[in-house]
């Protein structure tokens, strides 16, 4: 993906980039890490995707989902805080 963008529709910069970004996408109770192409404005970070990439992370969503982790590898746990019960 080349920087087809002239300037960012959010702050109106045209000092842009195409880089690999990381993105977190959740499915059920696992996230994964992906990196994907992004157009990225340098002034405020905002990320335009392409449409491949933003099909690539609804894929990996949707096989998170549905428990089909065989293409992801483990990285170790994610782990968040338990609610107190007595509230």
């Amino acid at each position: 993906m080349t920087a087809s963008l002239s300037s960012c529709a959010r702050c109106g910069s045209s000092d842009l980039e195409d880089r690999d970004v990381e993105k977190l996408v959740r499915g059920g109770n696992d996230v994964a890490a992906l990196r994907v192409r992004a157009t990225v404005c340098h002034h405020c970070g905002e990320r335009y995707l392409s449409l491949d990439a933003v099909r690539a992370l609804e894929q990996a969503r949707r096989d998170l989902a549905e428990g089909k982790l065989t293409r992801f590898r483990s990285l170790g746990h994610v782990v968040t805080p338990q609610l107190d019960p007595a509230g």
